[in-house]
């Protein structure tokens, strides 16, 4: 310890650019897997909450809710083949207005069967269970937008009008926000052709149906259209960033390790074992490394709390606490080549003497 800070000391300029260059990447990848975080729960936030344990839809959909239509047919037919009670589910897109000076807004309902479906996370107002009529439950983007309980909506398709109820917390599909009503309700716009629900939702053991497909709430998410391309890509950037780091941050001490052959050659002519002179180094390593966590984590979240709001962004402490892991792992694994580097540092070739 005492030789890696002391020789930190004495070249701080050094150190000072690699730990900028550590701290640069790491940002990149903090917010990278941020942004990757947020555009995942924005793009699928009302099926990754979902209260149910499973979704049956038809096998042609492959577990895309979105792309399934089953007819009411066999909605009774599923629902007959489970023991315990079951939801219909119909997503429909349209666009809705409400009050004056207020731009239209594009939303999706996620029409359920409130006697059959499970309360939700609510902010302010009623929950699925209790809403009447006309009633709905809408994300919390709308109380952002100046929205309060008992205000009414218009939808632009059917032109019918609907109140307010109640607030719900993180709801979103495809980016928009999620507006929850009775199936019954006659609110959302009618579906074509005989297709008019989209999957059956329900809690309980999972019952294999022949001919409909049967999925958790994960495996819905991950067949979302253009769902797994989108997070495959966010994943290739975050690893070729560690990769780059890594092999930044091994080349940087590796560099510096020939610069010093003469140095540590003489130290262990004076006694100093390789043991104690790559401890030095790992000990750097992990001092940079530390040091470059502590400041991108906390760039990232001052960032956070800049960022517009319209922007999808999404850190916890749980993603910093692996993303570091992953990152001391990498530099102390580039830190080998240094280390080996020292085991082969001969005393008197290193201080220019024969044997």
């Amino acid at each position: 310890m005492f030789l890696a800070l002391k020789e930190m000391k004495r070249a701080k300029l050094r150190y000072i650019l690699l730990s900028l260059i550590m701290v640069s990447i790491l940002f990149l990848v903090f917010f990278m897997t941020g942004l990757a975080n947020g555009l995942s729960f924005a793009d699928s936030s009302s099926l990754q909450k979902i209260k149910a344990d499973y979704i049956v839809t038809n096998e042609e959909a492959e577990g895309a809710v979105i792309n399934s239509e089953l007819t009411q047919e066999q909605f009774k037919e599923i629902s007959s083949s489970i023991e315990e009670p079951a939801s219909p589910l119909s997503l429909t897109m349209s666009t809705i207005t409400g009050k004056e000076n207020q731009k239209d807004t594009d939303m999706i309902y996620f029409s359920v069967d409130p006697e059959h479906y499970a309360d939700l996370p609510i902010i302010e107002g009623k929950n699925i269970s209790e809403i009447t009529g006309k009633e709905v439950l809408v994300n919390e983007s709308f109380k952002k937008d100046g929205y309060e309980l008992n205000d009414r909506l218009i939808d632009e398709s059917t032109e019918k009008t609907m109140t307010i109820a109640g607030f719900i917390e993180n709801q979103t599909y495809s980016f928009l926000p999620v507006i929850y009503s009775d199936i019954d309700s006659g609110i959302h716009p009618t579906k074509s052709n005989e297709g008019i629900y989209n999957a059956v939702v329900y809690n309980g053991a999972k019952t294999d149906i022949a001919g409909f497909d049967t999925s958790t709430n994960e495996e819905a998410v991950q067949s979302m259209p253009g769902y797994s391309e989108t997070q495959g890509s966010f994943t290739v950037m975050k690893v070729f960033m560690f990769i780059i780091s890594a092999f930044v941050s091994a080349v940087f001490f590796y560099v510096m390790t020939i610069q010093k052959t003469n140095q540590f050659g003489v130290l262990k002519a004076m006694g100093a074992t390789t043991f104690y002179i790559s401890k030095s180094i790992v000990t750097q390593v992990l001092l940079l490394t530390l040091f470059s966590l502590s400041a991108s984590a906390t760039a990232v979240v001052g960032m956070a709390q800049i960022l517009p709001e319209g922007v999808p962004f999404q850190a916890s402490v749980s993603l910093v606490l692996v993303t570091g892991a992953v990152f001391i792992l990498l530099n102390l694994a580039g830190s080998l080549l240094s280390l080996y580097k020292v085991t082969k540092i001969d005393p008197l070739e290193a201080i220019g003497r024969s044997e």
